[in-house]
């Protein structure tokens, strides 16, 4: 002790620590800021990407919303997985790879997508048919008749040829477009 007190070893001991304290000081204000500053920045681009997702990610999640009769919100893309891959939101919060869907809501999903990329091309385009062939193999009725009804939308547009060998969908095909429907019995 008698070394120590009042040396100059003391005083330079004490003034490297209060270096050091200040150094830390510094080092944990800046990484506060840094931190702050990452995780807003995360959050903007976060809502940017919600906000402005492409127009026809948008209308297939909204035809995808219908198409489950609400199982599902919407769809978004995740931009931290490399490649991007798509996802399912569900009305919790939850988000659903593609391959966590059942068969029959991937069905779903790829035919949202479909009708949604055509309904943007007919908006710039002339109008073709569009021919749908048993879409509906992995749908309960009341699903069925939320696709029914999409094409009955895009029937607006263009026309549409819905062919089936599946008679359980007649009755449904009968509600949603009524008497008028024009329903054509090929013989085998």
């Amino acid at each position: 002790m008698e070394k120590i007190a009042g040396s100059a070893q003391a005083a330079r001991a004490e003034g490297q620590r209060q270096e050091a304290l200040a150094k830390m000081e510094e080092a944990a204000s800046r990484y506060i800021r840094v931190y702050t500053a990452a995780r807003l920045l995360k959050w903007s681009i976060e809502q940017y990407r919600e906000e402005k997702q492409g127009p026809m990610l948008a209308r297939a999640g909204s035809i995808f919303k219908r198409l489950t009769r609400g199982s599902f919100e919407k769809l978004n893309v995740d931009f931290h997985s490399e490649p991007l891959k798509l996802q399912a939101k569900r009305a919790d919060g939850t988000l659903v790879a593609i391959d966590g869907l059942s068969e029959g809501t991937r069905d779903q999903l790829f035919l949202a997508l479909r009708l949604a990329a055509l309904d943007m091309h007919l908006d710039q385009a002339h109008a073709l048919p569009f021919i749908a062939h048993d879409l509906f193999i992995n749908y309960d009725d009341k699903r069925s008749m939320e696709g029914l009804e999409a094409l009955g939308e895009l029937s607006r547009k263009t026309q549409v040829v819905f062919l089936t060998h599946h008679d359980h969908l007649l009755p449904v095909v009968r509600h949603v477009f009524g008497a008028e429907v024009n329903v054509v019995n090929l013989a085998s």
